[in-house]
């Protein structure tokens, strides 16, 4: 007999989405000389403006020894800058570059490629209720993290 946990097999089902959306869009992300928490951290600094680098690492999900190697790496390839903050000397504000925002909608393409392919594949629409359920929790989190 399986147990059924909702909110475990939910986090199981989004674990395992995102461990196969890694591994197929790697490969193409690599073209750009970028990896999917380049691609990440891209698309939140355009979408939302400049972050220091903590907010990002929460924001993200993601340790400070990776956000720091992350944005050297993207700092090196031009698409972010590091300034000191004004406001506290400990802190680095990471901005997107003009360069950084013209390969954005190359991230955008691949992801919005990887997800028609699924929804094609499984018959499900863009627009369907649960998308909607998902967009919800997830600026719940988002909030939180602040």
């Amino acid at each position: 007999m399986t147990l059924q946990t909702f909110p475990g097999d939910l986090a199981q089902s989004f674990s395992i989405i995102h461990r196969a959306f890694q591994r197929d869009t790697q490969p193409i992300y690599k073209t750009l000389n970028l990896n999917v928490t380049n691609a990440y951290i891209l698309l939140l600094l355009e979408q939302q403006g400049e972050h220091s680098q903590n907010e990002l690492a929460k924001r993200l999900v993601i340790n400070k020894g990776q956000i720091t190697r992350e944005i050297k790496r993207l700092s090196e390839l031009g698409y972010v800058s590091q300034t000191q903050s004004t406001d506290n000397r400990t802190t680095n504000v990471i901005k997107i570059t003009p360069a950084g925002e013209k390969v954005v909608p190359k991230i955008v393409d691949i992801r919005n490629q990887w997800w028609q392919e699924r929804f094609q594949r499984s018959h499900v629409s863009p627009g369907a209720p649960f998308a909607k359920t998902l967009e919800t929790v997830m600026r719940e989190l988002i909030e939180r993290s602040r």
